[in-house]
């Protein structure tokens, strides 16, 4: 599987390239009066808006900082309608790398973000948004704040 590998905490973090729709910068997000702190705000992109989850944030780790490597990973965000979007606001995201599928297989649960395998930086944990969202009610809490 080719992965984009990013950091999140002191977490190292990898989703697979097929479910990414873009990468894009970090840029001026608008908040969102009332929402959920881990919403780092919305943006408008190609027409839509799209909300952004602080993954730093989110799990406790303070506001994802704002390095050049800060980027918000683009996913699609199919409990929102077919074509909506969801950004995950981290840092280091610049690295794309194959991880062996049979190790996946059999990797234990670790953090938040999913399982954990070994590979020659350490511990990587693979992230299966579909998961992450419904696992942690993302979704429905998004949904509920009015985020279209």
């Amino acid at each position: 599987m080719l992965a984009l590998t990013f950091e999140v905490g002191s977490d190292r973090v990898a989703v697979d390239v097929r479910r990414v729709r873009e990468v894009v910068p970090r840029v001026r997000l608008n908040p969102l009066s009332g929402g959920p702190s881990w919403v780092a705000g919305m943006f408008v992109y190609r027409g839509r808006v799209i909300p952004v989850i602080d993954l730093h944030r989110f799990i406790g780790a303070g506001e994802c900082p704002p390095h050049l490597s800060s980027r918000i990973i683009l996913l699609p965000f199919p409990s929102a309608g077919p074509d909506a979007l969801i950004g995950l606001l981290a840092t280091r995201v610049a690295d794309v790398r194959e991880l062996n599928e049979s190790t996946l297989a059999t990797a234990p649960t670790g953090s938040t973000f999913g399982p954990a395998v070994a590979d020659s930086s350490g511990i990587l944990h693979i992230l299966d948004p579909d998961r992450f969202l419904a696992q942690h009610g993302l979704t429905s809490a998004i949904l509920s704040e009015g985020v279209p």
